[in-house]
């Protein structure tokens, strides 16, 4: 029996060996780290997994995540500020020009053009030789004449598609007939036309405004040929021939090599003949 204990005592006992090899592995560093830094990795996973999911990060896909939503809430509600502020200031000070123009401008990243117009209106009489601000008045002038032409063609569009309608019509069909008979194409026309001539008749008063702006900058900068030439687009816009051919020969003396000198000369020749053609343009404008 004390052999067999003595047996059993030898083979728990670790050898000598067996003690060295632990320690040795005990010192080395990756075996410690994976005992010792599990916790890291954890974490690392956990951000990892947050930043995947409300960011999207590593996903390669150019969707919205979470964190893009947040972005937009937390943006418009800084924007909404900003204006709510700009216009506060505005309606409180109506002298403080610089109060107008922020206003103005804080109106016009929101894209309320009418609205940033009205703004910069009034900044402009305050400040009438501030040829930045002139110039960006036009430009919104000009934006919304041209959002007016966009409307002018799609509603034309539409009316021209109702008035065929009626060639497409099949005779067995009593819907169709009605159609063949212009008594709905002809209704759908009507009210394609009347949009199509209320935004021509926005568009060309928007052009106008435009260029009454041009013409303050001109007097302002009488030496600058792309304000005359951008007057002469802007008249021709509004129907006003005669300012336009002004327009566009004070840029052709202002700049005869300009590049597209050939082409504003043409245009002046042309509207030179509808003016002669129609003398009742001569009153428009």
């Amino acid at each position: 029996m004390a052999r067999s204990q003595a047996q059993r005592r030898r083979r728990r006992a670790p050898s000598h060996a067996q003690k060295s090899a632990r320690s040795a592995e005990d010192l080395m560093f990756f075996p410690k780290l994976r005992r010792r830094a599990k916790w890291v990795f954890l974490l690392l996973a956990i951000a990892f997994g947050i930043g995947f999911v409300a960011f999207g990060v590593g996903t390669g896909v150019g969707g919205t995540s979470i964190g893009d939503v947040l972005r937009d809430i937390i943006g418009q509600q800084s924007a909404a500020g900003s204006l709510d502020d700009a216009q506060k200031k505005a309606v409180e000070n109506p002298r403080d020009a610089e109060a107008q123009l922020a206003y103005a401008n804080a109106l016009q990243a929101r894209g309320r053009t009418q609205d940033a117009i009205a703004a910069l209106e009034k900044y402009t009489a305050l400040a009438p030789k501030d040829t930045d601000a002139l110039r960006q008045l036009a430009n919104l002038w000009g934006s919304l004449a041209a959002k007016a032409r966009q409307e002018q063609q799609e509603a034309t569009n539409q009316a021209q598609l109702a008035s065929v309608g009626s060639s497409l019509a099949a005779p067995d069909s009593p819907f169709l007939q009605d159609i063949d008979q212009n008594r709905i194409a002809q209704a759908i026309a009507a009210e394609a036309t009347a949009r199509a001539s209320a935004a021509q008749q926005r568009a060309q008063s928007a052009s106008a405004r435009q260029q009454r702006v041009y013409e303050s900058l001109t007097l302002l900068i009488p030496d600058d040929p792309s304000i005359f030439l951008s007057l002469g687009l802007a008249a021709e816009s509004a129907n006003d021939f005669q300012s336009a051919i002004a327009g566009y020969e004070q840029f052709l003396k202002l700049a005869p090599n300009d590049p597209s000198a050939a082409r504003v000369k043409q245009q002046v020749e042309f509207l030179k003949q509808q003016l002669k053609a129609n003398p009742l343009l001569q009153q428009s404008g």
